[in-house]
């Protein structure tokens, strides 16, 4: 097997366990923050937020119906990109606040 396939099928394997158990523990650790009574209101409003997104509530389309990703217009798909991004930011400070430094997806 040459240096590339080795680096392909390394590469197609991580991306596979990051669309697998990653996101589990991605989810796990948005519904765990919360549900924590102790966490800060804004970061359970965050992950709250975060969380009615992934499950597409807030694109919802003319009959309520969630938009697919592929309905959503540029500006929608920017609007959905940057929230997410506040939203990581925010669990990520959240949690080294607290000094967890979360699930370990690599183990």
């Amino acid at each position: 097997m040459s240096f590339e396939s080795e680096e392909e099928a390394a590469r197609a394997k991580a991306l596979q366990r990051l669309r697998t158990r990653g996101l589990e523990v991605a989810i796990e650790a948005l519904i765990d923050v919360a549900q924590n009574k102790q966490a800060p209101a804004n970061s359970r409003a965050q992950a709250g937020s975060a969380l009615v997104r992934a499950n597409g509530l807030y694109a919802a389309g003319p009959q309520g119906q969630p938009k697919e990703l592929h309905e959503l217009t540029a500006a929608e798909l920017k609007a959905l990109g940057d929230q997410l991004e506040r939203d990581r930011r925010a669990l990520l400070a959240q949690m080294e606040a607290e000094g967890d430094e979360g699930p370990d997806v690599f183990g």
